[in-house]
């Protein structure tokens, strides 16, 4: 399920992840893709599908995000499946987050997607002290 946070929304990273794919799918909406339903069943991650997108990249799409209709599937909003490495005490800006995943910013400025169970929620940047310095007392 989509859910967006509020602005200023911070995490610290609290385990490691490493982009998995250098080039993967990115779509505009009402763009098509082809689902190859026998590499999705291979994921433990609920929500994604293994997808092919017009370019012949492919990548995993949140299934939310996927409209069925006359036997075709298309996106029904601009994605890109681009993952981000991280590591121990980066800190990032959270967007929104599906199915097991959020969207965030870094600090250097790059975007993607991470695995919530890699964050550390800490709050917003705004009137939330905390956020600014997590090791506080």
């Amino acid at each position: 399920m989509l859910f967006y946070f509020p602005p200023h929304t911070v995490a610290v990273v609290s385990a490691p992840y490493e982009r998995p794919y250098a080039d993967p799918i990115s779509l505009k909406t009402g763009e098509r893709v082809l689902i190859d339903a026998e590499k999705t069943k291979e994921t433990d991650i609920l929500g994604w599908s293994w997808c092919t997108g017009p370019d012949r990249r492919q990548g995993w799409v949140p299934n939310g995000w996927i409209t069925h209709q006359s036997g075709t599937a298309q996106i029904v909003r601009d994605f890109s499946a681009l993952e981000l490495t991280i590591n121990v005490g980066d800190r990032v800006t959270l967007h929104y987050s599906e199915s097991g995943f959020v969207f965030v910013t870094r600090e250097d400025g790059s975007i993607g997607w991470v695995p919530d169970a890699c964050l550390q929620l800490l709050g917003t940047t705004e009137n939330n002290h905390s956020a600014a310095a997590p090791n506080a007392a």
